[in-house]
């Protein structure tokens, strides 16, 4: 049996989002893209963090990677030299929220890390892994 997909959540209701996405997981078996505005994510998001957060997130097995964490799993796992992963994840935080603001319409919330996937929120993320 084969390890379930790993979900991307990222903001979906922009073009250049959307195909910046599309190119990141384009040739990456086990990987699925979510955009953060569908149901299913919200439904996962309020289940897993007890509220709804604008966060870009990466959900490997039983794992949830949030923020900085979760941009530089995404860059490890394509390739990246891990030197220019880390100074992307060093700088995350300090445009997250200029940048949020000002492309997206709201900043992002302020959680980073790993965290342990809840039961709850995995009911609501296994119809997601299914897609093919």
């Amino acid at each position: 049996m084969s390890a379930p997909a790993s979900v991307l959540v990222y903001d979906g209701r922009k073009d250049a989002f959307r195909t910046a996405v599309g190119l990141l997981t384009r040739n990456t078996d086990g990987l699925v893209a979510a955009p953060w505005e569908s149901a299913r994510i919200q439904r996962f998001l309020e289940a897993q963090f007890g509220d709804r957060p604008f966060v870009f997130l990466l959900v490997e097995g039983d794992t949830v990677h949030a923020g900085e964490t979760a941009v530089r799993r995404v860059l490890d796992a394509r390739g990246l030299d891990p030197t220019i992963a880390r100074a992307f994840e060093r700088l995350y935080p300090k445009i997250a929220d200029p940048f949020g603001r000002v492309v997206h319409g709201e900043a992002p919330a302020d959680i980073h890390g790993t965290f342990e996937l809840t039961p709850d929120a995995r009911e609501h993320l296994e119809p997601i892994r299914q897609r093919p």
